[in-house]
């Protein structure tokens, strides 16, 4: 196969900087991106609109995925522009992406949450037809990973998804939802990242090669 090189971002939250270090990443050219999640700040989900329009501007694929903050109509928006990952199994080059959006339950009552039995439940459904090679794209971390850790060092990330990696090891975990998480991490033989918000100058480099995958924390 040849070489996949994606572009990974997280956590817009409709900041006006969101759009402009996107597309500076895109401009180091990219075989994909992969958004992970709010894109919005509770709406409008017209605000995808743009950021979806400027990747597709580079002629590239795009793949994303709704954060806890993205009401749930964004998933229109996301089905309109062929780039909804919620729920569902896309294959770029030999690689399937798998994806979540929403959160496990956070103490905010945001708009697009999930219980961990829901998470497990609606993950293990995809993974029934999966074969071959294959990524994770959640908004929500694994559990008691550097993803999912706060200042504090409470950990605040899903269990299901942790258990999910665990017990599949895809190539690839990619999340975000805590932006002060940004980091590397493994469980086992998946390399998982948290590439930090967009909105702040933060993405991550991702390559797939037929034998590895390589990851890089990029910043502005």
């Amino acid at each position: 196969m040849e070489n996949l090189k994606i572009l990974v971002a997280a956590d817009f939250h409709g900041a006006a900087t969101a759009e402009s270090n996107l597309s500076k990443f895109l401009e180091r050219g990219y075989d994909c991106a992969i958004l992970i999640g709010d894109l919005t700040e509770f709406g409008p989900p017209e605000v995808a609109e743009s950021i979806l329009s400027l990747v597709e501007s580079f002629k590239i694929p795009v793949l994303s995925v709704p954060g806890n903050c993205d009401p749930k109509d964004i998933l229109a928006i996301l089905d309109r522009h062929g780039a909804n990952l919620h729920g569902k199994c896309r294959k770029i080059g030999d690689v399937i992406f798998v994806g979540l959006g929403g959160s496990n339950i956070t103490p905010f009552r945001t708009p697009f949450e999930l219980t961990e039995a829901e998470i497990l439940e609606e993950l293990s459904a995809l993974l029934e037809g999966v074969k071959g090679r294959w990524a994770l794209v959640t908004h929500a971390p694994p559990f008691e990973t550097k993803l999912d850790e706060l200042p504090s060092g409470t950990h605040v990330g899903s269990k299901s998804v942790r258990q999910i990696v665990e017990e599949k090891q895809p190539l690839l975990l990619a999340c975000g939802h805590i932006h002060e998480a940004r980091a590397i991490d493994r469980i086992k033989n998946t390399i998982m990242v948290n590439p930090g918000p967009i909105s702040k100058g933060f993405a991550a480099e991702v390559v797939i090669t037929e034998n590895d995958v390589h990851v890089e924390l990029l910043q502005l």
